[in-house]
This record gives C-alpha cells, structure tokens and sequence, in this order.
C-alpha cells in the first residue's frame, strides 16, 4: 500500500479537530484586536468544558469510592486554570482604546452570563440561586444549572467520603489538597481578571448589570468548597462584601498584569 493510500485511511489533523468548522464559526477573520478579545474568551470556554468534565469524573469516582482517579482529575485542574489566567492576561495587552470600542459593540453581553462558569460553581458547591435569574442565559442553559443543583456537590460527596475513611487516609489528604489548589488556582484567575476589568473599566458596572471589578474581588473572596473550608465561605451581601481583599494596590502602576510580569 503507497503511503498516499495509507494516509487516505485516517483523517488529517485538521480533519480530526475539525478545524474547518471550528475556525468558520470562530471570530478569527476580524479585525486583529477584536480577533485576540473574542478568542481569549471562546478560548475560555473551552477551557471551562475541560474542566467541567473533570470535576464531573472525579465527583463519579469519589461516588464510586475510587478515590484515585479522583485525585488525578482534580491535581490537573489547577494547571488548566493557569492557561484560563494567561487568556485573561492576554486581553490585558489591548489598548484602552480598542477596548473600548470592541466593549461598545457588546450591548449587555457579558462573561457575567457564562453558564459553563456557573456550572463550575454549582458542581463544585458554591451553589448561589441567584445565579439562575442572571439576563442572557438561555432556557437549556438554566436546565443544565438546575441539574447540577438537583444532584450532590463535589464539595458534599468528598466530605461523605472523608468522612468514611480512618482520619490519617493519606488519600483523603491528597484529595483535599488538590481541591485547596484548584480553589487557589480559581481565585488567581479572578483576582487577575478584576485588575484588568478595574484597568479598563475602573468602578464602571459591567455590560451585564453586575458590580464589574468588584463582583470579581468578592468572588475571590470566597472558596468554591464550603462544606470543606466553611471558614472561607462568604456569601454574597452585606458587611461579607466590603471585607473581600482590596486590590487597589497591585494596579497602582497602570500596567498591565502581562507587562507588570515581564517587567518583574
């Protein structure tokens, strides 16, 4: 058999990652600016597909008692969340300018509206109902949020299963040390995200109606996991809102987070 009857046999790479279509529905062909601002952002969902699809393994294998692949699924995660942050850093390179025209176009579109992120949370336990009634989400997006609510948190199904192992399980421990890296690794990216949100946008509200840099602040002030680190449960609301951690301080400079990085 020639080579060229070989290759016939098995698709092409692009054939494989279905790059004709990914691209045609992709905003790759735009202007170079709204280009990199829309990628960065379809880019992330994606990332947030990979992730929701971990964290649904390993919410499994702990049902299943198999903690294992559990840990595996999730020691993955914060490195996934690392790409997610340099997406963000990368739309910190745009001009304030383009910025501001690409935001202009938006109308009240939002990453507020990101059902996937949403579902991140809920999966993972941070379960805020409110959530729900965010404008823009479609009716199969709130279905799959009230999915996730009708069934056991990952947070919940590690503490049944912590709870039924001896106290000094070094699997329980390992298990519960990936879920505190990955809950870092999550609030690195909001962190991230307000400053450049609060680099563009200052103060100003978000296209979607939430507070902007500030939702972003107070997210990060809270875990993902309550029933496995309720001391850093905070809900949304009230005196818990203004103790979130200020960022003013590490935007001072007026640069942003990537050439803060490189020039650090």
């Amino acid at each position: 058999m020639t080579d060229t009857a070989q290759a016939q046999r098995h698709p092409a790479y692009g054939e494989i990652l279905r790059l004709d279509e990914l691209l045609d529905i992709a905003c790759v062909r735009d202007d170079a600016d709204r280009t990199l601002f829309f990628a960065a952002h379809q880019a992330c969902e994606i990332w947030f597909a990979v992730v929701l699809r971990h964290l649904d393994e390993a919410r499994q294998a702990l049902l299943e008692g198999d903690a294992i692949p559990a840990a595996e699924h999730l020691e993955r995660l914060p490195h996934i969340m690392e790409v997610i942050t340099n997406h963000i850093d990368i739309l910190g390179t745009l001009a304030p300018r383009s910025f501001d025209e690409i935001r202009a176009t938006l109308g009240t579109s939002s990453g507020f509206q990101s059902a996937q992120y949403r579902e991140i949370e809920y999966l993972c336990g941070a379960r805020d109902r409110r959530f729900l009634n965010v404008s823009g989400l479609t009716e199969a997006e709130r279905d799959r949020l009230l999915d996730q609510l009708a069934q056991k948190s990952l947070s919940s199904v590690f503490v049944e299963y912590r709870d039924s192992v001896p106290a000094a399980s070094l699997l329980a421990r390992r298990l519960r040390d990936a879920l505190r890296t990955f809950d870092n690794s999550v609030r690195v990216w909001q962190e991230r995200h307000a400053e450049v949100a609060e680099l563009f946008l200052g103060a100003q509200r978000g296209t979607a109606g939430s507070t902007g840099a500030a939702y972003l602040r107070r997210s990060a002030a809270r875990t993902m996991f309550p029933e496995v680190f309720p001391d850093q449960w905070r809900p949304f609301g009230g005196e818990q809102e203004r103790r979130a951690p200020a960022l003013a301080a590490r935007i001072q400079s007026g640069e942003s987070p990537v050439q803060r990085r490189v020039r650090g």
